[in-house]
């Protein structure tokens, strides 16, 4: 095995660790959004969807840290992982510490695990690997990592950022919003709308609901604009297009980009350059009229924890209309077939 072989063996699919996390995570920015805008409403239930709110809080960068590190070593990196997180979390560290001890932890572990099993193995070996030299050392190190290197420059970093975010008005916000919101289109679920909506989501969990919503709300307009423009104009789309159609009106309304997929892929230079201009579109909008949403959610399922909810509807259905009309504007109808004698 040659030594870069080596090296991303070690390594693996990093983005793929990061994901990982982030799907784990994403239930709990959930329950913690919906109890947070529940634990608003006076009522009987009210003190309790705080408290709900208030410890699912706690437990996002923990569980990110968790699942990315689970990821890369396995079950071995649970314990250190979790315990660690929820120690960078109270120390101030927030998402970013979550990613870093989630990766650092797996990593640790994973080295300890090749160096460990050297020695010879049996059954006794592996207990106390598992169960005594893995689970004190590991902890220890990142506790110590994490309490005296990284806290105080990283905590002072997401002071720093979440002041910037909440601070940013006028031209920046708008033109980081048309940056995001291009990019959720660019690849409808890929690498590149990933990074999007992970800057969204650091953004969300610093209460930054200014620079999230934006994206949020541009994650639908592809799928929904490609939907209404095959209802505008029928005849420049096939079967299965016009079928896609249908389906995609579902997919936009539950903020799945991927729907806009099938047009793209027949006709990307006419499509993605239209769907770019409308995700920046409703981003923009967002951004400019002041609309926010507590809920980490795109679309309808977005409307609960919206600001303002005829503004929020504004910034989809404007975007979509105008998307549609410029694709359709932009393709040629589909030669009919001859009928057959």
């Amino acid at each position: 095995m040659t030594k870069d072989n080596g090296f991303k063996d070690f390594f693996g699919d990093i983005k793929q660790h990061l994901m990982t996390g982030i799907s784990f995570m994403l239930p709990v920015i959930i329950i913690y959004a919906l109890t947070m805008v529940l634990g608003n409403i006076p009522g009987p239930l009210q003190e309790l969807m705080g408290l709900i709110s208030t410890y699912a809080q706690m437990l996002i960068a923990p569980i990110l840290a968790t699942y990315i590190a689970y990821s890369i070593a396995g079950r071995l990196a649970i314990p250190t992982a979790l315990v660690i997180g929820l120690l960078s979390d109270q120390l101030g560290m927030g998402f970013i510490g979550g990613l870093l001890i989630g990766l650092l932890t797996g990593y640790l572990v994973k080295l300890e695990s090749l160096l460990l099993n050297k020695i010879k193995k049996g059954q006794s070996t592996d207990f106390i690997i598992g169960y005594f030299i893995i689970p004190i050392i590991t902890p220890i190190v990142m506790g110590c990592l994490t309490y005296f290197v990284l806290a105080r420059p990283i905590s002072s970093a997401m002071v720093g950022l979440t002041n910037w975010l909440n601070n940013m008005s006028g031209t920046n916000a708008i033109i980081l919003s048309a940056i995001l919101g291009a990019m959720i289109a660019v690849d409808m679920g890929g690498p590149i709308n990933k990074i999007a909506f992970s800057f969204a989501l650091g953004a969300y969990t610093e209460g930054a609901y200014a620079v999230s919503t934006p994206v949020l709300v541009a994650i639908s307009i592809p799928t929904l604009a490609m939907a209404l423009a095959t209802f505008l104009a029928p005849k420049k789309y096939s079967p299965e297009e016009k079928a896609a159609g249908k389906s995609a009106i579902v997919m936009g309304l539950i903020g799945l980009t991927e729907g806009a997929i099938p047009f793209a892929a027949s006709d990307p230079f006419r499509v993605i350059p239209s769907i770019i201009v409308g995700s920046a579109l409703g981003a923009v909008m967002a951004s400019a009229l002041g609309v926010t949403s507590k809920l980490l959610m795109p679309s309808v399922m977005g409307l609960a924890g919206a600001n303002n909810i005829f503004l929020y509807i504004l910034c989809h259905v404007v975007p979509v209309i105008i998307t549609a009309l410029l694709v359709n504007l932009l393709k040629k109808n589909i030669p009919e077939k001859p009928a057959e004698e």
